[in-house]
């Protein structure tokens, strides 16, 4: 906990704050960049977050303001706190931004961070980055923002699989009761998410059925590049949760998605499993990582060459 006081110190003495998350972000990136504006901005700290793009229009409801980062820019804040980040290729474009500030910190939850800032606080037993903001708000003020609440909540229902993956621990349970006791609309962030689908979804995901490839009876790999989601008007922002439905096909170990990657000759995997192998692992044998359960990594080969490589790598480590 020393680096933590630490982060908590250096952003009281803090005018000023940017606020950083990864590239492409979730649930719990998204989560902890708004509850943070949320709860440095109630301590009369300014509060700035930096995101690459328009952020996902699913999480809308926790939108207090935003700039789209310019990489070619610098910093005026007293320091940068990166959040939910594990490297700085992570933070995508940004990173140059990022690095302009005279004081970098991170919060992150990521066993793969590398611990690419002056003061990092790493906790790779939370179930999300939004676990280690609401302990973060404890130490601003006694009254959480609300704004903060539905940040925290966002964060942690969505990387928990809404407190149903193994990473869902007692104290997950614990914040969210808490949030919900101090007055917490939670229904209101869960009919978004998880109760409200496009009609074009669903017809996408009857042609996903049809387009799952399954390996040695234990592997399923589902070829979703940009251009099978255009034929539906979809974009990844729309399907969070397709990494999980390739990997919970019954008697599979571990679901493979493959989505385009952000140049032309590259490509994104996201790992999902089944507590049998540490897809962290796996996932940094091809230059990644992530969490033991879920894991990513970005690939410059054709599907045919590198799918291969992959299964051959899971076998082996399952005979270890």
């Amino acid at each position: 906990m020393e680096n933590f006081y630490r982060i908590v110190e250096k952003l009281k003495n803090s005018k000023s704050v940017a606020i950083f998350t990864h590239l492409n972000p979730d649930g719990d990136a998204i989560g902890s960049v708004f509850a943070t504006k949320a709860i440095l901005e109630q301590y009369g700290i300014e509060a700035n977050i930096y995101l690459e793009k328009t952020m996902p229009e699913k999480f809308s409801y926790l939108n207090t303001g935003y700039k789209i980062g310019n990489p070619d820019a610098a910093l005026d804040e007293d320091c940068a706190l990166a959040l939910d980040c594990g490297a700085p290729a992570r933070l995508g474009t940004l990173a140059p931004l990022f690095k302009t500030a005279p004081l970098l910190l991170c919060i992150d939850h990521h066993r793969s961070n590398t611990s690419f800032c002056d003061i990092s606080y790493i906790v790779p037993e939370a179930a999300a980055t939004c676990e280690l903001i609401y302990t973060l708000s404890k130490e601003f003020s006694k009254n959480i923002p609300y704004e903060a609440m539905q940040g925290i909540y966002t964060g942690i229902s969505t990387d928990t699989g809404h407190f149903k993956y193994s990473n869902t621990s007692e104290k997950t349970l614990k914040i969210a009761a808490e949030l919900i006791e101090k007055g917490l609309d939670f229904r209101k962030i869960t009919s978004v998410i998880y109760d409200t689908t496009k009609l074009s979804k669903l017809k996408f995901m009857g042609a996903v059925a049809e387009r799952i490839k399954i390996y040695n009876d234990k592997i399923s790999v589902l070829d979703a590049r940009r251009e099978f989601l255009d034929e539906f008007n979809l974009s990844y922002e729309d399907l969070e949760e397709l990494p999980n439905i390739v990997s919970n096909i019954e008697g599979m170990l571990v679901g493979i998605l493959i989505k385009s990657g952000e140049t032309e000759d590259s490509l994104k995997l996201s790992f999902r499993g089944r507590d049998l192998l540490d897809l962290s692992l796996l996932a940094s044998h091809f230059g990644g990582g992530g969490h033991k359960n879920a894991a990513a990594c970005v690939v410059y080969e054709p599907i045919d060459v590198i799918i291969p490589k992959i299964v051959e790598k899971i076998n082996e480590m399952l005979k270890e």
